[in-house]
């Protein structure tokens, strides 16, 4: 992880706390493992049935050795038909329902677990999604967008393979090496031994594997989050990329961070190839010993034909499943690296909300008392010791140079960041002690960036707890934000789907439906942080009426950026380099602050 808190853990760890939420869904664990069970029994019995085949062709009566034959016998009596006349019959039976317990074994195990996986993976993804959106925001900034979308989507993604492919990797081929070992044991265990003798070896290139297979899955993960991250910004400005030339550039960044991810690919794949063809080799090396001894004429007396045959082809048997789960580790440890990732996510605490205490009527008077805010890792204060009041039903212009701490400001009346120091209060209450929830019911926020989600004009408008909203409120506060008319021109009016992002709606008709979300929910305080950037003068002026018109018993802060905003304002805030240097009326300030005048000549364009 390169961002965010580390938490050092081990695989069993990880594994065992992904574990638990398959565990949430026992009953189709259980039906898997049964499932599997029934197919590894299915891969020895199959190789039992080659000693019953061997000694019956033989003519020998040692059917009592092998799991089939008793089976077999018991079922079926074999009377008075001698070995060759009974397994004629026999063995074709055995063969066919063998593999019909096996196919059948193997679509249970397959599909419950893949029912689990895909359960686990929808679970993960949508806690992942809850945690991120009620983690702090100090917390989100420290990453981008882009690095956020691949957590919940590549990330879990990974998780899926180890939830999914490598548990039913693990469940299938380790139940089926279990079965052929205990087979082979009950069959010699002088002889099974020799496979013992190379588990510790087979275990150390495991153990080393690993190791690099984590560290790359890692890397592959932080590479496709700035692979995100580059497409993400460069689609979204796309515009600016092609006004100002820079195709080239961003193509070069985005084929930097994608030749980064195929090299750490490249480099697990080797790993991956390498481990294979190694682990093949001790097996090979086990099978040859065992082959050696297998012959020796003391061993041979101790066995049948069928016997011998079928032992070797259990042992012969056990190189897929070994093969196969050398095979899986690297999914697990790409798995394993994404959910240590996500857990850190899970495990980050949600935003501060100790406040208990909820205001009867809120009047919105506001007061800021010596506060400061630092942004985490930042060297210096954002703002410094900001202390004013605002009487409820004011409405308050937060003006200053770009960067002197307008937005922040605002963004610590919503709550969006808590002070490093000092108390905000509203109606005399430090808003710390206002359950989160209830304060956020009594502000209405209109931000910089507009955001507009993929749903109807109405739903837009009405947005979160407002969805209950009547239809002619809905359009009273469309009417109010001057946007009724271009909502009637759209082809469903107020029932148009509105694209990502508001696709298809300009900057200033995309503002008037933030402005007039934030009007229908009536709340006693309105922010407004540029909330007007977008809209022409004419559109402005008729939004300023209806906000004024509005405004009555409800407190106003407005980061402003242009003087009409401004002079009809009760009370001004000057701020510089992270301080309130002023405050008074628009005309208060023009005549005793010389930045104020400065401001003003410019017409507050540069805000």
């Amino acid at each position: 992880m390169s961002k965010g808190t580390q938490h050092v853990t081990t695989d069993t760890q990880l594994y065992g706390r992904l574990l638990t939420y398959a565990f949430h869904y026992k009953w189709s664990l259980i039906l898997s493992f049964l499932g599997f069970v029934v197919y590894s029994l299915g891969n020895v019995l199959l190789a039992d049935l080659t000693q019953f085949l061997l000694d019956s062709l033989g003519g020998q009566q040692m059917m009592s050795l092998g799991f089939v034959a008793q089976a077999s016998q018991w079922i079926w009596p074999p009377g008075d038909k001698s070995a060759t006349d009974y397994a004629r019959i026999a063995v074709p039976v055995a063969a066919v329902v063998l593999s019909l317990g096996r196919a059948l074994g193997f679509f249970a195990g397959s599909y419950f677990m893949n029912k689990v996986a895909r359960s686990v993976v929808h679970t993960v993804r949508t806690e992942l999604f809850g945690a991120l959106v009620r983690a702090p925001k100090v917390h989100l900034d420290q990453f981008s967008t882009g690095e956020l979308l691949s957590k919940v989507t590549f990330n879990v993604e990974q998780v899926s393979g180890a939830a999914s492919d490598a548990l039913k990797t693990l469940l299938r081929e380790g139940l089926t090496i279990v079965a052929l070992v205990s087979y082979m044991l009950y069959l010699n265990w002088e002889l099974t031994a020799v496979f013992f003798v190379v588990a510790p070896a087979i275990g150390l290139v495991v153990h080393v594997v690993g190791k690099h297979f984590r560290r790359y899955s890692r890397r592959i993960q932080d590479s496709m989050g700035s692979v995100t991250e580059v497409t993400a910004e460069s689609l979204a400005g796309l515009d600016d990329v092609r006004i100002y030339g820079a195709t080239s550039q961003v193509s070069e960044r985005f084929e930097s961070a994608s030749g980064f991810n195929k090299q750490q690919s490249l480099k697990l794949a080797f790993v991956q190839a390498a481990s294979t063809p190694i682990m093949q080799t001790l097996l090979a090396l086990a099978l040859g010993a065992l082959f050696w001894f297998a012959l020796d004429p003391d061993v041979l007396a101790e066995f049948s034909a069928g016997s011998l045959v079928a032992f070797i082809t259990a042992a012969a048997q056990l190189g897929k499943p070994i093969r196969t789960l050398s095979s899986i580790q690297s999914i697990i440890q790409r798995g394993l690296a994404a959910a240590e990732d996500i857990f850190v996510q899970l495990d980050t605490p949600p935003e501060i909300d100790q406040g208990e205490a909820k205001l009867q009527v809120v009047k919105g008077k506001v007061e800021f008392n010596c506060v400061d805010f630092k942004y985490p890792g930042a060297q210096a204060n954002a703002i410094s010791n900001i202390s004013f009041s605002i009487e409820p039903g004011q409405t308050v212009a937060v003006v200053g140079r770009s960067g002197s701490g307008k937005s922040t400001l605002v963004k610590l009346l919503a709550r969006f960041y808590l002070p490093t120091s000092g108390d905000i209060l509203l109606d005399g209450e430090n808003v710390q002690n206002i359950g989160l929830e209830h304060y956020r019911d009594q502000l209405a926020f209109v931000p910089q960036n507009i955001t507009i989600f993929s749903d109807s004009v109405a739903a837009n408008i009405a947005l979160g707890g407002m969805s209950g909203s009547a239809r002619t409120a809905i359009e009273q506060a469309a009417e109010q934000a001057q946007a009724a008319k271009f909502i009637q021109d759209l082809d469903s009016g107020y029932d148009t789907l509105i694209g990502d992002q508001g696709l298809g709606l300009s900057g200033g008709q995309q503002q008037r439906i933030a402005i007039a979300r934030a009007l229908l929910k009536q709340a006693p305080v309105l922010i407004l942080d540029e909330a007007t950037s977008a809209l022409d003068t004419e559109s402005e002026a008729l939004i300023q009426s209806a906000l004024d018109a509005t405004r009555e018993g409800r407190t106003t802060f407005v980061v402003a950026h242009r003087l009409s905003t401004i002079e009809s304002a009760d009370s001004v805030l000057l701020m510089d380099d992270g301080k309130v240097v002023a405050q008074g009326s628009h005309k208060q300030l023009l005549e005793t602050e010389p930045l104020y005048r400065s401001l003003h000549q410019q017409g507050f364009v540069d805000e």
